[in-house]
């Protein structure tokens, strides 16, 4: 049996809606899975409630991603089982998003001062129904405007963390928010550690915060040939061990195709019956 306990839909930064998503997932034979839309839990309510009028033969896990910031590096936290309506951890996550459009707003006064032609009205329509803009709403207008091929090329070239055009967001530290998760009857992973600053860094934040698992089976750690290294590190400090593809939908990152990265069951087996 094939799960994904990593997607986003057009509640964040995803480029289909949740009914798409189960549509998908269904298609793709995939098991069970988790919308983690960032900051929000708008995604999992809505496919929640297709799922129950539809009568779809699917698992679905409430989850989010959240963005916290430590030691100068972005840090996403995945949260499961979450209780999606806990009052302290939407006040946070709603926090959060408005700190996203003030950010927003200075990237895009920075890409108008470096010559780029791109307004607060063409992002906020890319977002469309989005509880959670960000960079990759304001890449996709640049893509869509001829200023660039892919997505990738914008962040590479301007709004990456060190490019002209980057502004680093106000974010909540990492143990507030494993803390508010798990007081909303979750539990927590670092997310791809393998897109983190090193493994001490990994070891640094892990060692600083309550997590109960890390985000073992995702395409970067594949990419670097760390799945072993995060294995061996949830192993080494008895954490629990999740996996998904961090699906987008976007023609320029992998996976393209929801089902076409692949996690079986037994891996992550412990998260998806952990309430059970």
């Amino acid at each position: 049996m094939l799960v994904d306990l990593h997607i986003h839909t057009t509640a964040s930064d995803g480029i289909y809606t949740p009914e798409n998503i189960l549509q998908m997932a269904i298609a793709a034979k995939l098991e069970t899975i988790a919308i983690t839309d960032h900051d929000n839990a708008a995604g999992y309510i809505r496919a929640r409630k297709y799922i129950e009028t539809q009568a779809l033969q699917i698992k679905l896990i409430p989850g989010v991603e959240i963005d916290t910031y430590f030691d100068d590096m972005d840090v996403h936290i995945l949260g499961y089982h979450i209780n999606p309506y806990y009052k302290p951890l939407l006040e946070a996550m709603e926090w959060i998003r408005n700190g996203r459009i003030k950010r927003i707003e200075q990237m895009l006064s920075n890409l108008n001062f470096l010559g780029y032609s791109i307004t607060q009205a063409e992002v906020t329509a890319e977002a469309k129904q989005s509880k959670s803009i960000g960079r990759p709403h304001i890449a996709r207008v640049m893509v869509k405007k001829g200023y660039f091929q892919t997505e990738q090329a914008v962040f590479d070239a301007l709004i990456a963390r060190g490019k002209p055009a980057f502004c680093q967001q106000k974010k909540i530290n990492p143990q507030e928010v494993v803390k508010l998760i798990q007081e909303a009857g979750g539990i927590t992973f670092l997310a791809h550690p393998s897109e983190l600053r090193s493994h001490d860094f990994v070891k640094k934040v892990i060692k600083a915060c309550s997590f109960n698992g890390v985000e073992v089976w995702h395409p970067s750690a594949y990419y670097c040939h760390e799945v072993n290294t995060w294995l061996n590190l949830a192993k080494k400090l008895n954490l629990l061990t999740s996996g998904g593809s961090d699906f987008h939908g976007n023609k320029d990152r992998y996976p393209t195709q929801l089902g076409i990265f692949k996690v079986s069951y037994d891996k992550v087996k412990n998260v998806i019956e952990w309430k059970e």
